[in-house]
């Protein structure tokens, strides 16, 4: 105490401010502790129909050992809501247009588009369509979440912070929620406007390299371009606030038939590509009971194992990049506005009037409440007016996609695919999905593999979805759906094996259109050369060799730009380090790799002088520019070796043709060169993990500082676009190469004899809560491709699962919200 003697004020501000803000911190942290799930123990919970056992294993997966399928999708409701209450809260909401309640005005346009496209009306609609199983495990698994609340125990720290009180939760919510997953995977709407944008300043020579696909002289066929501008815009937003949609959406899937494998039983692998966040999407699982087993990943907020196996099958999944949706024109009457033309007739628009909640910016309580927003929700035959919700009011758009079709059995097929136990019940489930458009790759205990798309692809009478088009002209109306029978698909092919990486799905004698937007072939190439390297060496291929595969970092088509670039370099070039570096380099977009970090950023900057520029010379206000500036981002690597090889002078700004593109690649890389070393210094410290970070977000506290550092996270990640290990990122001036989407999860399942083996890794931890150990516990690991196992429910009786078995038993009948 002699030190505080001479500084009297020092001991004041230690007893007066320190020690009551350690003692209130304590105690915060002690309370909120309080929110961690029992995990042990016997818990009473109303709504069971059985005792029901839950095993934790280390990593916090729980292993299900219920009395009937339905008293697993409770389980599964309560585990969910035990692990990821806020999560659940940030789903529902999202899915009303209810997030401006809780995070004021910045989420209000989000809410606007939601109500827009009404995505929980169509939910209502789908609930009659549904079997009744297929309602019951959606009521049993509200029934679970809602015995969790009942519980009334504390609450996560969002809650808390944000003075939130959940409400319980309706088999709706779920529906609506698979709506929001559904419209992740169905992005077309915002790749036609971006087309769109971008057809409007390039001349058609041009536009004929980058859009090859489209005929360059193919008129456009409606003036739309300030709507374009903001359903593009809105786009960017979802991708940017929520993680929701994108050019990168998709995923790897691919079997191997056991004539090429160490155990002589099919092999399948699956990690599908979306938004970085914290937590995951996803939710590792084991649910059992008698005549019942379903292993492998749900999603929060849904009761299935949407990719995985049971104990006849295993299945995962990959987006089909198919054009399911199309932007129509309305040519409304300038005399009643709420009246469009179709078929050649005038009809009238469904109207209603939305009214939106909003809660006041910080602190909400010592301000006046806000007045509720009120908005107009105006829906044509076709679908919704979305301009509406963009302000768009001179140029009415309306977006028809299958899955705000009335009477959607997409959450019936996969309820069903969890039962099927073979290739014809397999393909039964996948007919009745409408949306997503989905590859679902296959392999049974029968030593079969198969491949077969799922989801409503429409047949248009005229046009391809390619641009906006003209509502009045009965030409460009949709002609149904391509019948289920018609669907690409494949039982056991001569090659042993199927690959699905989001590329092209048909050849050219395929008679029904899918899409021109499909990945670049790169992933499908390189898994393909893989297997087949695998297959044709001394060994057969095994779990490990499939884990490494999804590893793997390798992209094909940087490797062929940066040899064709460096061709183009001075002879003076050739004996800089950087150069010398990237002539040795093959493609590998390893942490470690310095000529990695050069590529990515010789590419940006090539990308800068060679279309940015142009475009910012041509756009005339932000919006334009934001757009234009996305699509320029999504430009690939062969995209542009074709524009060099074209000898189209007009992309290198001069006459000289060759010569002018041969000087731009030069300064690009030495702007390149000068970024780097800016970045990291000396040259012997360059890697690519230290300029590309992944990203994981939290909604909404990544965008609160300190909180960020609490409820987000970053990490040094390898890989790019076209790596079978998808790293998809964006440059920030502040920040570098910000990964924003890739991988979400990884499973390898062998359908040995038995049980087989199932390999796992979820991209964070199990737990959305900060303060538990499994909130990140796997995000290390993740990054590192390693796995771990799921056991066999023969393996995991109570106590033997490595960690906690809590059991919960029935009380009484359940008091919540059902249908």
């Amino acid at each position: 105490m002699i030190g505080f003697r001479k500084h009297p004020l020092l001991l004041r501000f230690a007893l007066w401010i320190c020690l009551p803000l350690a003692v209130a911190g304590w105690f915060g942290y002690s309370q909120l502790r309080a929110s961690l799930p029992q995990t042990g123990g016997d818990v009473a919970v109303r709504g069971l129909k059985a005792k029901v056992s839950i095993a934790r294993d280390d990593n916090g997966v729980p292993y299900v050992r219920a009395a009937s399928d339905m008293d697993a999708y409770f389980a599964l409701g309560y585990l969910h809501a035990q692990d990821r209450l806020w999560q659940l809260e940030v789903a529902r909401r999202l899915a009303q247009g209810r997030l401006s309640e809780v995070l004021g005005r910045k989420a209000l346009p989000e809410d606007v588009w939601m109500r827009t496209l009404d995505l929980y009306g169509s939910a209502r609609s789908a609930w009659p369509a549904l079997s009744e199983p297929a309602r019951a495990s959606l009521q049993a698994y509200a029934d679970g979440i809602n015995a969790y609340l009942g519980e009334k125990r504390t609450l996560p720290p969002e809650f808390l912070l944000l003075g939130v009180e959940p409400q319980p939760w309706h088999p709706i919510d779920s529906l609506a929620w698979f709506k929001v997953f559904s419209l992740n995977q169905s992005d077309s709407m915002r790749t036609e406007a971006n087309r769109y944008v971008a057809r409007k300043y390039l001349p058609a020579s041009q536009w004929a390299l980058l859009e090859r696909d489209y005929p360059a002289d193919a008129p456009v066929t409606v003036d739309a371009l300030p709507a374009m501008q903001d359903i593009a815009q809105m786009g960017m937003r979802l991708e940017d606030e929520l993680g929701l949609g994108g050019k990168y959406v998709g995923s790897n899937a691919w079997a191997v038939s056991g004539k090429h494998t160490a155990d002589g039983s099919p092999l399948l692998a699956n990690d599908p590509h979306m938004g970085l966040q914290m937590p995951s999407l996803w939710y590792v699982a084991d649910l059992s009971a008698p005549g019942f087993h379903a292993s492998g990943m749900s999603v929060v907020g849904l009761p299935n194992i949407v990719f995985g196996r049971n104990g006849r099958i295993a299945w995962g999944g990959t987006n089909m990049m198919a054009d399911t949706q199309d932007l129509y024109v309305l040519d409304t009457d300038p005399e009643r506005p709420n009246h469009y033309k179709a078929d050649g007739q005038w009809q009238a628009l469904d109207v209603r009037q939305e009214e939106i909640q909003v809660k006041n910016d910080f602190p909400a309580a010592l301000r006046k409440p806000l007045d509720p927003v009120r908005i107009q929700v105006r829906r044509s035959t076709l679908g919704p007016v979305i301009s509406d919700a963009l302000r768009s009011v001179d140029q009415p758009v309306a977006l028809r996609w299958p899955g705000l079709d009335p009477g959607d059995t997409s959450y019936e097929g996969i309820f069903r695919l969890a039962y099927a136990g073979n290739w014809q019940e397999f393909n039964a489930a996948l007919a009745v999905i409408v949306a997503p458009a989905i590859n679902v790759v296959y392999a049974d205990a029968d030593n079969n593999i198969g491949y077969a798309g799922a989801g409503r692809i429409p047949r248009r009478g005229a046009g391809d979805g390619t641009l906006p088009v003209p509502a009045a002209d009965p030409r460009y109306a949709w002609q149904g759906y391509v019948p289920f029978a018609e669907m690409p698909r494949v039982l056991n092919p001569a090659s042993g094996f199927v690959v699905s990486a989001n590329n092209k799905v048909a050849g050219e004698n395929y008679p029904h259109f899918i899409s021109r937007d499909w990945a670049p072939p790169a992933r499908a190439e390189r898994i393909t050369a893989m297997i087949q390297g695998a297959i044709r060496g001394p060994g057969k291929l095994r779990v490990e060799d499939v884990e490494k595969m999804q590893g793997d970092v390798k992209d094909l088509e940087a490797g062929e730009l940066k040899d064709y670039l460096l061709g183009l370099l001075p002879a003076s070039a050739a004996a800089s380090a950087p150069v010398r570096q990237l002539k040795a380099w093959d493609g590998s977009m390893a942490r470690d790799q310095a000529a990695a970090a050069v590529f990515s950023l010789w590419l940006k900057n090539l990308k800068q002088r060679m279309l940015l520029d142009r475009f910012k010379d041509a756009g005339d206000n932000v919006v334009q520019l934001e757009v234009l500036r996305g699509y320029v981002a999504g430009v690939t690597p062969l995209q542009i070796k074709r524009m060099l090889m074209s000898g189209e002078r007009e992309w290198c700004g001069g006459d000289a043709g060759a010569q002018r593109c041969a000087e731009l690649a030069d300064a690009s890389l030495h702007d390149a060169l000068k970024e780097l070393d800016k970045w990291q210094g000396d040259e012997s410290r360059w890697q690519w993990g230290e300029l590309h970070q992944a990203t994981f977000q939290h909604l909404p506290f990544s965008d609160v500082n300190l909180l960020d550092r609490v409820f987000g996270r970053r990490i040094p990640s390898p890989g790019s676009e076209n790596s079978v290990d998808v790293a998809a990122s964006r440059y920030k001036p502040m920040k570098g190469f910000e990964q924003t989407f890739g991988a979400v999860f990884r499973q390898v399942m062998s359908l040995a004899p038995g049980e087989g083996r199932h390999r796992y890794m979820n991209s964070t931890g199990q737990s959305g809560n900060p303060l538990s150990r499994h909130f990140d516990d796997m995000l290390e690991p993740f990054n590192r491709v390693e796995f771990f196992a799921l056991r066999a429910p023969v393996a995991t009786p109570a106590g033997a699962a490595g960690g906690d078995v809590l059991t919960l038993t029935p009380s009484a009948p359940v008091q919540g919200a059902r249908q």
